[in-house]
């Protein structure tokens, strides 16, 4: 409703005195209170999204590309790295069991081999022990020599099993790698020169393998007089 205007004369209200100041209503109006948006990308969604938010960064485009996959080709790295490395544990392990499965078993067959060998060379020691009570029983040399024979048969037959020979040197050329001389012997002929001419304890090898070498005498030619006199 529009409010009634007082009425004025000679340019006043009536109603009022002169000299008087004249009341004036203010009439304020209801205004919506100006709103700005804060379009920046850190300041949406409140302070948590804030936090969340990357910050800006000036580099191109590109660079951040080629930042992202070199950190992606480093995650890759570290974690071929990481698998390599349990791999390699895994391995080691494995390598490690594998040798001790193997060296067990080498164990295992040497001493089945040892103690097998060593019954054969019992029973040699029983036939040695049974000749013994026979010659005593009887008193007789001859019986002794017998039994002794055939033990030294019985022995040579368990060696040969195994495929352990006597080395036969005497009179082959001396050959360091088989025997080893302890002794010479004179001789007037060349020919005997560098000879092996006795024996003195035998060699023995086990396949192509020496076991033990031999010790022997060797021939050595004398220097004739007159080539000793010129």
């Amino acid at each position: 409703m529009n409010e009634a205007q007082p009425k004025v004369k000679d340019g006043q209200p009536q109603g009022e005195k002169k000299g008087q100041p004249i009341p004036v209503k203010i009439i304020q109006h209801e205004e919506d209170p100006i709103r700005v948006t804060d379009k920046r990308f850190w300041a949406q969604g409140g302070a948590k999204e804030a936090e969340e938010a990357l910050p800006y960064s000036f580099k191109p485009s590109y660079v951040e590309e080629l930042e992202k996959k070199l950190s992606d080709s480093q995650k890759k790295i570290e974690e071929v790295l990481a698998s390599y490395r349990e791999f390699k544990q895994q391995s080691t392990a494995e390598v490690q069991k594998a040798r001790e499965r193997l060296q067990n078993e080498f164990n295992r067959r040497t001493a089945k081999t040892k103690s097998d060998l060593i019954g054969k060379f019992l029973d040699i020691l029983e036939n040695f022990e049974r000749a013994l009570a026979v010659a005593n029983q009887k008193h007789s040399f001859e019986s002794l020599l017998e039994g002794v024979q055939l033990i030294r048969s019985q022995f040579v037959a368990t060696l040969a099993e195994h495929e352990v020979t006597e080395l036969n040197l005497d009179g082959q050329p001396f050959n360091p790698e088989l025997a080893e001389a302890v002794g010479v012997i004179e001789v007037e002929t060349e020919e005997e020169d560098q000879l092996i001419l006795e024996v003195v304890s035998k060699g023995y090898r086990m396949g192509d393998l020496l076991i033990r070498p031999a010790k022997v005498r060797i021939g050595r030619a004398t220097i004739p007089a007159k080539e000793a006199g010129s």
